[in-house]
């Protein structure tokens, strides 16, 4: 029975941050379109994950990016997320709202950097035994002001894990691959004793 009470306050929590049925269904729509989310869709060599699949619902309620930043003028809807057969790669589309900014118009490093490490965690985790593990450090580029109100492309890649130790880079792109806005390098760690989350 509690599932199905955070659920329904999840979604309530969505309602009230002002996004309306029509608003995500058209988000939605024009996420399935872009370029890159049918091209990952077409190629044998990727599979689509629920982004918070892995999230139990009382876990998404007080998850900053599955529920905090959600909703109209956010992150309207969750990301789509690919990986690569060996989970060493993957690929999510989101679309960043105005009422992420720190700037007018520009979204706030805080939040890309928000992103750029759970992208990192997505190709960090499957490498760690237990598949668990935090972050140690996060190195950060900002390399060209990303203005509010646009799809973006957030890609992430394993360079080696050596024990509990997974060295991952990400960046986020223009939905075309010609912009890079931010890149980052990471280290993960996993606990040395097992961890129940």
């Amino acid at each position: 029975m509690a599932t199905q009470h955070d659920s329904a306050l999840l979604a309530q929590k969505h309602a009230l941050n002002g996004t309306a049925d029509s608003d995500y269904a058209a988000a939605k729509t024009e996420q399935d379109n872009l370029p890159p989310v049918m091209a990952a869709r077409e190629n044998p060599d990727y599979f689509e994950i629920d982004a918070y699949g892995f999230m139990k619902p009382a876990a998404k309620l007080h998850s900053l990016t599955a529920s905090t930043l959600r909703g109209k003028g956010k992150i309207i809807v969750p990301p789509v997320l690919f990986y690569n057969k060996s989970q060493t790669e993957v690929m999510a589309a989101v679309h960043l709202g105005t009422d992420l900014c720190g700037h007018a118009g520009i979204v706030h490093g805080g939040m890309l950097a928000t992103l750029l490490d759970e992208i990192l965690a997505c190709v960090a985790m499957p490498a760690l035994p237990n598949k668990i593990g935090f972050t140690a450090n996060l190195n950060i580029d900002y390399r060209k002001p990303l203005m509010a109100d646009q799809w973006v492309i957030l890609r992430g890649r394993l360079d080696r894990a050596e024990g509990r130790k997974a060295y991952v880079e990400a960046w986020i792109e223009s939905v075309d691959g010609q912009t890079k806005y931010t890149e980052a390098k990471s280290l993960y760690v996993g606990p040395k004793i097992p961890f129940s989350g």
